[in-house]
């Protein structure tokens, strides 16, 4: 029993970074250093959206960037869904491994940390499988080009340390954004992506990003014009372009994202975003009492780590 609520464990660590993930990590680049996606949220201001697989809705999804300390800025980030057909969604080896996955609901909340210079500095993440409370943990903090990172599951605590080639990728690695400014049909660009929570064993992939279309999408009860984004691997030789089609964003021309879809598996996970004021709402429940323990909390550890 203990070895299965590991697998799963993983898995769901697995299945919230690619859901979050693939496609937030490509991001044109800016300038100026500071990672693109965080200065896409304005202090406080709630981006929310309904999760749905295979047509179904499964959960609710949301992100808010706060004030922290010292002119540092915090970005929570929290995932909540339930009966998940994980034999859908885990890779082959999984399904070889445990056959019998079942469903699973799940709860992953993450909080990311930038300092007052516009730098990635940590991030801590915690998943609770169905009833189980935290049942994983996995935080990393940057130090001398390393991000030393540290994954606890019971009393099983596992650290290693990992080489950052661009703290500028790590930093489109793990900050979801909620807008593609400057979008135009045609435009493409492409970016050496670092993860270090690739299962492959190569943290680098060069992901292609093209505008291939305008649409029309309802929002708000509004038909909105919108682009049609793709995120495509390129590496991977015999693999068809539909096979390496990660992710696709509908994307406003002020640059709001109002869909995403994430391929995983057979089928993908779409992310619909929610109005401002569902959002704020959504807030409310997702956000007020984690910020205010976790934040109390990471002081609570920085003034101990001053004395």
């Amino acid at each position: 029993m203990a070895n299965r609520i590991f697998v799963l464990a993983v898995f769901a660590l697995w299945l919230s970074s690619m859901a979050w993930l693939v496609t937030e990590r490509v991001m044109p680049g800016m300038g100026d250093g500071h990672s693109p996606s965080i200065e896409t949220f304005r202090d406080n201001q709630v981006v929310a959206w309904e999760v749905e697989w295979a047509n179904n809705p499964v959960g609710k999804a949301a992100s808010v960037r706060v004030a922290g300390v010292g002119g540092t800025v915090e970005l929570h980030n929290r995932i909540l869904l339930h009966d998940m057909p994980i034999s859908d969604l885990a890779p082959t080896w999984m399904r070889m491994a445990v056959p019998s996955l079942g469903k699973m609901s799940f709860d992953v909340k993450s909080r990311i940390e930038v300092d007052s210079l516009g730098n990635f500095s940590s991030f801590h993440s915690k998943v609770s499988l169905n009833e189980m409370a935290s049942v994983l943990r996995i935080s990393g903090r940057v130090k001398d080009s390393y991000l030393n990172l540290t994954v606890s599951t019971g009393s099983l605590p596992y650290e290693t340390s990992v080489y950052l080639p661009d703290s500028n990728s790590l930093n489109e690695v793990l900050f979801p954004g909620s807008e593609l400014p400057y979008m135009y049909l045609g435009k493409h660009w492409q970016e050496e992506v670092y993860s270090p929570f690739r299962a492959s064993g190569d943290q680098i992939e060069l992901v292609k990003v093209e505008v291939v279309a305008e649409e029309k999408l309802f929002f708000a009860e509004e038909l909105r014009r919108v682009f049609k984004v793709e995120y495509q691997g390129l590496l991977g030789s015999g693999i068809s372009e539909k096979a390496r089609l990660q992710a696709v964003s509908w994307v406003e021309p002020e640059g709001s994202i109002l869909r995403r879809d994430v391929y995983l598996g057979s089928s993908h996970l779409r992310f619909n975003r929610l109005t401002e004021a569902e959002s704020n709402a959504m807030g409310q429940k997702f956000f007020e009492d984690m910020i205010t323990l976790e934040t109390d909390s990471f002081n609570s550890e920085v003034a101990s780590d001053q004395n």
